[in-house]
């Protein structure tokens, strides 16, 4: 009997003895653009986060609110048919759906060249409020920039991280801005005419000399004079104001989903846990206004701001140790320490500086819980994000290899021992988040369906194996087929030249007509795994769709 004619009977076996159970999945493609960036002609408004208002309403309002309302939770709203995000103004697929070279993570968001430091910088703003003053400048480019700079206690940390950051945010699937590390001499800055500077109290003065000298005395000031300096090329678009972890912007027709319900800030959280983002509040992101002619436009969402990452250290040191552990201000921590008389004492009190000393402060990995992580106040995202959304997440982060690691930590400029820590420590992390997420769900993911000469093979990518948690030549696969409800018939797993499971599928009689819908299963042979479930339609013309995917539990 020949594979085709085999194919045949196996395929009009499972035709006989299946039922006629509705199909769960239509036969369309799954959703891979959100059209949420559809041009619409009424601008939204800006909008102001200011600092003390959002950390009074998410550490006490918002939490009160909640004892007293009815909060159904439920898994993210915007997942697609295959258990993913689409793209969209919020996320872009990037690593793990097209391939990023080392060089590529380390480019990230850039685009243009460097902004160039032996040529004159307008100043056109400043702060000298924050944890990092700076100020805005226009290069010689006729780009702007905001140029912020280390603190006094931990190096070259804030800088380093704000670039490297949005390296990793960027590669992740997110907007970011291009942030690169810059060397300059005081004698670039010109005060542009009706410059001004915001005081901490908000008040907005004209910008002098003698203030902008105080916002230098920040800097990090190399031997031959020069500043050592982030700086943050401008997002493309006019700045609207951060955007909120939660409802929706009533004057953007295009944001329907509520955001603390969007799979990609649910999961966002595990990707700010990685890197320390503690910092990972509203007032750290922005929406801009994209125009696309004749008064109409869409609001694209970034990240932006990424220099708390990798260890940020605050006096007193005791409430160093606990940040990235417990909330500024946690109401249950405070009335369980009352009754417990703050016995036992958690694992993070005894935190202490690791080979960099205070340059990455408590950043390690030894006490570092993935699900237990915490930034510095709640995040309504965050606090709503499920197994699903982390096991997501988790996926994204597999696919980091340690050569993009290598090449995104360079963009720091920060010497070779720095370096290495820094590596270590990640990878440390990252193990411990894959541990955690990736071996609950199905590590199978990215079904892609490979036809050659009349034979059709479905392969996926094992991302436990992909990420070093499995070694490959210990991992065996299952595989089953069944019609909608039909009984089911093994299938044959083999590895592929790249080590990816893949199985051959039967087809069809010529003479059928109708799309023929199948379920089919694939599983490792690792407790806990669970299974990868799939869903495809066989078209007249002996070509297969996929339309669905489930991860189910053990």
């Amino acid at each position: 009997m020949t594979r085709a004619h085999f194919g045949a009977v196996s395929f009009s076996l499972l035709l006989a003895c299946g039922g006629a159970l509705p199909a769960p999945y239509p036969l369309t493609e799954p959703l891979t653009q959100d059209p949420d960036r559809h041009p619409f002609p009424a601008k939204p408004e800006r909008y102001e986060s200011p600092l003390i208002w959002d950390g009074a309403d998410q550490l006490f309002f918002r939490p009160l609110s909640r004892l007293l309302a009815v909060d159904p939770g439920g898994e993210a709203t915007n997942v697609n048919a295959l258990d993913e995000v689409a793209d969209s103004s919020w996320f872009t697929n990037r690593i793990g759906q097209r391939p990023l070279s080392p060089e590529d993570v380390a480019s990230g968001p850039c685009t243009t060249a460097p902004l160039d430091p032996s040529r004159h910088w307008q100043v056109t703003a400043s702060k000298d409020e924050g944890a990092t003053p700076g100020f805005i400048v226009r290069g010689a480019d006729g780009l702007r920039y905001l140029i912020k700079f280390d603190d006094a206690v931990q190096g070259p940390r804030p800088t380093a991280a704000d670039v490297i950051g949005s390296r990793f945010y960027y590669a992740a699937g997110f907007a970011a801005p291009c942030n690169r590390i810059v060397f300059f001499d005081r004698s670039v800055l010109e005060i542009a005419p009706g410059a001004r500077y915001t005081t901490w109290t908000g008040q907005k003065l004209p910008l002098t000399q003698a203030q902008l000298d105080l916002v230098l005395t920040h800097g990090t000031r190399l031997a031959d004079g020069r500043y050592r300096a982030s700086s943050s090329l401008w997002l493309p678009g006019e700045a609207l104001g951060p955007w909120r972890y939660e409802g929706t912007r009533s004057d953007d027709p295009n944001d329907i989903v509520a955001h603390e319900d969007r799979r990609e800030l649910r999961g966002a959280r595990l990707l700010a846990a990685w890197l320390d983002h503690l910092d990972s509040r509203e007032e750290n992101t922005l929406a801009t206004w994209l125009p696309v002619g004749h008064g109409s436009g869409w609001v694209q969402h970034a990240f932006i701001d990424f220099s708390d990452c990798f260890g940020n250290v605050w006096d007193p040191p005791a409430l160093g140790r606990a940040v990235g552990h417990e909330y500024l201000f946690d109401p249950l921590t405070i009335a369980e320490n009352l009754v417990t008389f703050g016995i036992p004492h958690p694992a993070w009190q005894a935190a202490h500086f690791g080979p960099s000393g205070a340059v990455f402060g408590y950043y390690d990995i030894a006490r570092f819980e993935p699900e237990a992580w915490r930034p510095y106040y709640p995040v309504p995202a965050f606090d709503r994000m499920t197994e699903r959304d982390g096991a997501w997440m988790a996926r994204i982060i597999a696919h980091f290899s340690r050569e993009q690691f290598e090449q995104a930590i360079r963009t720091g400029l920060m010497g070779s021992a720095l370096n290495a820590e820094l590596l270590r420590t990640l990878e440390g992390r990252r193990e411990k988040i894959l541990r955690r997420y990736l071996t609950r769900w199905s590590p199978l993911s990215e079904p892609r369906l490979i036809a050659s000469s009349g034979r059709t093979r479905l392969c996926v990518k094992d991302l436990a194996v992909l990420a070093g948690l499995r070694p490959s030549g210990q991992s065996a696969y299952t595989g089953t087929i069944s019609s909608a409800g039909g009984a089911e018939s093994s299938l044959q797993v083999t590895l592929s030249g790249d080590q990816e499971p893949c199985v051959e599928l039967p087809h069809a009689p010529a003479s059928s007509r109708q799309p023929v819908y199948l379920q089919l299963d694939l599983q490792t042979n690792r407790a806990g795994d669970g299974r990868l479930r799939l869903y495809a339609y066989e078209r007249a013309a002996r070509s297969y769709t996929l339309v669905g995917l489930e991860r189910l539990p053990e």
